[in-house]
């Protein structure tokens, strides 16, 4: 029998140290009828101190874990409300908004799931983040977005009030042909190059393209086409200021030297400045003004919900 008893105790000795050694779970919060766990709170927080750069102080690391929780609360009040009004997405959603994501950064699917494992999230986890964010906007968008009212009168005066932000400056579309100076090249070497860049403005308005005479100057001059893209009249070297002013569209200015380099430069396009209208601008001041009250009102939602729900905080 003391052998029996014996053996029951060194159980019950390595059952209770093996439970000692198992984190225990205790309730954070309950919300409504869901709960929250210390363990749930505590992922939350290494998530969190994961991704800085100092280790927090004991008054810190309490402070973020009472942000934390507020966070983990607010996030189980927006899963109840989804399920409350029974919101869902679709399969064709999500794939929607990953052809989307691919889209703005030019990415290949093939790209796009290596850039999600890199980050140390497999493709399907990325897909469920898609889901839930989509949900949170359909949840926006039924309780809060839906209840924001703007009136055109509001837009006009928007656009009155900020008509400098509307004012488009005048652009020039310019290429160029390039020719590279040496720092440490003498007057005779400079010489040679801008006689080189004259003799390449005589074939470019003969009508050669400025990839050839770009090839046929590389090999002794290392000369190169250029796309400057847009630039702003108002913001361009002043040599280039004073090279452009007679160039019409199309024609190519005497060589300038700007810099270290020589360059030729083509007008390919003019973009004249001025106001933007009314009419053109009015769906981007409505889409801000709309962000401006969803934001406000979310916060006010956010209160709202969690005025009328049970909430209580056991740590």
């Amino acid at each position: 029998m003391k052998q029996l008893n014996l053996l029951v105790l060194i159980l019950l000795m390595a059952w209770s140290g093996a439970m000692a050694a198992e984190p225990v779970s205790r309730i954070a919060a309950v919300v409504n009828d869901d709960i929250i766990t210390t363990y749930q709170l505590e992922q939350a927080l290494q998530k969190h101190l994961s991704l800085q750069d100092k280790t927090p102080s004991p008054a810190q690391l309490d402070a973020v874990r009472r942000e934390l929780l507020s966070r983990l609360i607010e996030e189980t009040l927006v899963k109840q409300r989804i399920a409350i009004l029974k919101l869902s997405v679709s399969e064709e959603e999500i794939e929607t908004a990953v052809l989307d994501v691919q889209k703005q950064n030019k990415l290949t699917r093939e790209a796009l799931e290596q850039a999600v494992r890199n980050q140390g999230l497999s493709f399907n986890a990325y897909r469920e983040n898609l889901r839930q964010q989509i949900l949170r906007y359909k949840l926006i968008s039924a309780d809060v977005r839906s209840k924001v009212d703007i009136t055109e009168q509001e837009i006009v005066e928007y656009y009155r009030a900020h008509l400098e932000e509307y004012r488009r400056p005048a652009k020039v579309m310019l290429s160029a042909l390039s020719f590279p100076l040496e720092a440490k090249s003498d007057q005779f070497q400079r010489e040679a190059v801008l006689v080189a860049a004259k003799e390449a403005v005589g074939q470019l308005r003969g009508g050669e393209s400025l990839e050839t005479v770009a090839a046929a100057f590389h090999d002794d001059y290392a000369a190169a086409s250029l796309n400057l893209g847009a630039m702003v009249l108002s913001e361009i070297s002043p040599e280039f200021a004073v090279a452009l002013e007679s160039v019409a569209e199309g024609d190519y200015s005497d060589p300038v030297q700007s810099g270290n380099a020589v360059f030729i430069l083509k007008v390919d396009g003019n973009e004249s400045g001025g106001l933007r209208p009314f009419e053109a601008a009015k769906g981007e001041i409505y889409q801000m003004i709309s962000d401006q009250k969803t934001d406000a009102q979310l916060k006010d939602w956010t209160k709202g919900i969690k005025r009328q729900a049970f909430i209580d905080i056991r740590m």
